[in-house]
């Protein structure tokens, strides 16, 4: 559990985030600005509150947690930020008294018009170390598991773009990132990024190119150091309106493997077709320093239906908060099926926060997935996520395969340093998870969740792990700002780790 320390240090990281949107003056926002004070009491019985194989023990846990919410939209300026201090309590003293964070924040600023841009993120979240010993719950972790910590993110990101002469476009921004957690110093880091992109159109009006300029430094808590640089240069060949062919080259510069400073050339290609508004398809291939690589994305929307399926794979240097693994919550699910539609991060977040309100959605229900890791990693990973929406009923449907190897090792040179990818040369993970929500009435939903997770872990070492989780929940209105809601849940972990709980809910929340 989480020392009290570490956890202010989070609660005044959060204080600095908001003092960034704090300082902007009113007349630059206008607009619509909401401020919503919350205070939310939750009740878990549990059969099992260490999630152990042995030595079960019931116990009732009391978590009472203010929040507030900030969401507005004005000419310059947008935020949509939720956070929650969340007090614990054990009624048969099985832990110490634990306070938890949770924030998710997205913002931007024109603070010059049409020129100067200021992007901010934060989250503050539970997360699961290892991922052979079940996995938390990233909103609130009620259980006394010594397998989750809280981490928190931060990143601001200060941008410029507008046009050179009459046909170019060019933006360049500087991004810096800091992340943090209770475990390890090993987990923790700093990020420093500069990019510069260009775009412009040739003498034959269907030939576009474009570059990519790209440098990143990243320090962990622990000495550790990486660093990149990326330079592409992009053909573009518009066939017609709907369809792009690429033709892709460069060259990079980076210390992941470990042998110092190290360059390798880029050579790749790629299409974009956009057949109709509601419909994308993109595909890039690119040969590596490390091998082949690839990312794909498709989406698609109708009137009542989100489709989403990604895969990539690339040497990625990242902090674990800046890498996100698993499927997430409804939330992640929701936000990324409509990050085509909604490009922007604060107005897609305030539009899934009222969606999934509508729809009678939780949108921090966990879909399963995640562990806690940091440095340089061969990551190649496959996203599906569905949505359908009626007038009653909304069913959602992810799943997610995620294959971590040990870059070095994996090029028969150097060892990497982390809990996770030090034991075991390669770490793959797969899960689905369906949700069912109805309305009973206009005030009251039901919302049933299955999911399971499998992970395995290969190298000099051999541990796996299947995760099933059942959620059963009631929501219903009291009042304009009050709801109520009771709930169950069975949770079953066989492998390395063997343990099963039982638990039920009450939740009574209000809003001023």
């Amino acid at each position: 559990m989480a020392n009290k320390k570490k956890q202010i240090t989070h609660f005044l990281s959060f204080s600095s985030f908001i003092a960034i949107f704090g300082s902007v003056p009113l007349s630059a926002t206008g607009g619509e600005w909401t401020i919503t004070p919350t205070i939310t009491v939750n009740e878990t019985a549990t059969d099992n509150v260490a999630l152990t194989a042995t030595r079960e023990k019931n116990d009732w846990i009391t978590d009472i947690s203010p929040g507030i919410r900030i969401d507005g939209q004005g000419g310059r300026a947008r935020l949509n930020l939720e956070y929650q201090l969340h007090q614990l309590y054990y009624a048969q003293d099985s832990y110490d008294t634990e306070t938890q964070n949770f924030l998710r924040a997205n913002g931007s600023l024109e603070a010059i018009e049409n020129w100067f841009f200021i992007d901010v993120e934060g989250s503050i979240q539970q997360q699961t170390i290892s991922p052979f010993q079940g996995v938390a719950s990233p909103y609130v972790n009620t259980n006394g598991s010594n397998n989750s910590t809280e981490t928190s993110f931060y990143r601001l990101t200060p941008y410029f773009k507008g046009v050179l002469g009459a046909s170019t476009d060019y933006q360049m921004r500087f991004d810096v990132a800091t992340s943090r957690n209770d475990e390890n110093k090993a987990f923790d880091s700093d990020t420093k990024q500069w990019g510069l992109n260009l775009k412009g159109i040739t003498g034959l009006a269907s030939l576009g190119w474009g570059v990519d300029a790209s440098y990143q430094d990243i320090e962990y808590g622990d000495g550790r150091s990486n660093e990149a640089n990326t330079l592409r240069g992009i053909l573009a060949y518009h066939v017609s309106p709907q369809f792009n062919l690429l033709l892709i080259g460069g060259h990079e510069v980076n210390d992941y493997l470990g042998n110092g400073m190290e360059s390798s050339s880029i050579k790749g290609a790629g299409f974009e077709w956009s057949p109709t508004e509601r419909t994308k398809l993109a595909a890039t291939f690119e040969d590596r320093f490390f091998g082949n690589t690839n990312q794909i994305e498709f989406t698609h929307r109708t009137a009542g239906t989100a489709w989403r399926y990604s895969e990539s794979e690339d040497a990625t240097a990242l902090s674990n908060e800046q890498t996100v693994y698993g499927l997430g919550t409804n939330y992640d699910l929701f936000y990324n099926l409509f990050a085509s539609a909604i490009p922007d991060p604060a107005q897609r977040a305030a539009f899934v926060n009222a969606y999934l309100v509508a729809n009678g959605v939780s949108p921090d229900a966990q879909l399963l997935g995640g562990y806690l890791n940091s440095g340089v990693a061969l990551l190649h990973r496959r996203d599906f996520s569905f949505a359908i929406t009626g007038a009653r009923n909304t069913i959602t449907l992810a799943a997610s395969q995620t294959e971590t190897s040990n870059l070095r090792d994996a090029l028969g040179s150097g060892v990497l340093i982390g809990d996770n990818l030090a034991v075991f040369q390669k770490i793959e993970q797969r899960g689905v998870s369906v949700s069912w929500s109805h309305k009973l009435t206009p005030l009251s939903t039901l919302v049933a969740m299955a999911g399971r997770l499998k992970s395995e872990g290969s190298g000099t070492s051999f541990e796996d792990i299947d995760q099933t989780n059942y959620h059963l929940n009631f929501q219903t209105r009291l009042g304009p700002n009050t709801n109520f809601g009771v709930g169950a849940r069975r949770i079953v972990v066989e492998g390395t780790t063997n343990y099963k709980e039982n638990a039920v809910t009450g939740t009574l929340s209000h809003q001023f």
